[in-house]
């Protein structure tokens, strides 16, 4: 058995490997083929020696079906956890931190699954497609979380990323008519909801380390984008209290998430929103061409497809 596995052929790392999203496929392909070359063995010793053949063949089957057991219970932990996405360009370098693992280095071709964490290197881009069709593109410096990803072969049921700090681009395929599937991006300052259409999210780096991002970006290339913008409640927005009533007024403190309050916005085609902590609003205008062409915005323009939905 162990020289049986050894003979399957393995997903070479750093070079894609099988073809995307059919690493595993391949290798029951591959076991398949062994299987049947050994079957064509054991028929030409049966010719050459009838006498053993007849006595040798039902102990043959039932190897056999030992073996696709044993193989088949190694497999099927690993579909189970399927990709959700793979690689299709990748400029310098880009790692994914699956849940609970180590880094690992990406390439064009490789597999992406939910859970995972991607960080993109200094003057280096990313694209990946989605099981469903959409297309997200991750900028240099940035760091994304896949929290959510649930698809029935090419259709979406749910998706939610959150953007720790960066850029990235998403081109999201229009659901069937009538679903409720979800496509969202989430920043510490804003989520954007989508059904089917193009924009970018910005997310500023912290401050100070550990912190809560400062300022999100949302611009609308097509279609429509649902924005919900999270700003810290100012102690002058607090509760007002009643003729007569005694209230506490709290010391300075650390803004919590509970202590949020969200704004909704509906932006379209060519516009733009900017949430900034310290400006307390969300500020809405017109698309800004000059940060939507700079050095990540070229890249965007240079790998879309003109038909992606």
């Amino acid at each position: 058995m162990q020289r049986l596995l050894r003979r399957v052929p393995q997903p070479a790392p750093g070079r894609g490997g099988f073809p995307p999203g059919r690493g595993q496929e391949a290798r029951v392909l591959a076991l398949h083929d062994l299987l049947r070359a050994q079957r064509g063995a054991g028929d030409a010793e049966g010719q050459a020696s009838p006498r053993r053949a007849r006595g040798g063949r039902r102990c043959s089957v039932k190897r056999q079906r030992t073996t696709w057991a044993v193989l088949l219970a190694g497999l099927l932990p690993g579909l189970a956890f399927g990709a959700i996405g793979r690689v299709d360009v990748l400029e310098g370098t880009a790692t994914r931190l699956p849940e609970g693992g180590v880094a690992q280095p990406l390439a064009v071709g490789a597999d992406v699954e939910v859970k995972d964490t991607l960080e993109v290197g200094p003057k280096s881009n990313l694209k990946l497609t989605l099981n469903d069709g959409s297309v997200l593109m991750v900028g240099e410096g940035s760091r994304l979380f896949i929290s959510e990803a649930d698809f029935e072969g090419q259709d979406r049921k749910g998706f939610v990323a959150k953007l720790g700090l960066g850029k990235v681009w998403a081109s999201v395929k229009k659901a069937l008519a009538g679903s409720q599937a979800k496509f969202e991006v989430e920043t510490d300052r804003a989520v954007a909801g989508v059904r089917g259409t193009r924009f970018r999210v910005d997310a500023a780096a912290p401050k100070v380390m550990g912190a809560l991002s400062p300022r999100t970006l949302v611009q609308v290339s097509e279609g429509n984008v649902q924005v919900t913008a999270r700003l810290p409640v100012k102690p002058g927005e607090a509760k007002k209290a009643k003729p007569g009533e005694r209230t506490e007024v709290p010391g300075p403190h650390e803004v919590t998430l509970e202590q949020w309050t969200e704004k909704f916005i509906q932006l379209q085609a060519n516009d733009q929103v900017v949430v900034d902590a310290e400006l307390g609003r969300p500020q809405v205008g017109d698309l800004d061409r000059k940060v939507a062409g700079d050095a990540f915005g070229k890249f965007v323009q240079r790998n879309q497809d003109p038909k992606t939905p």
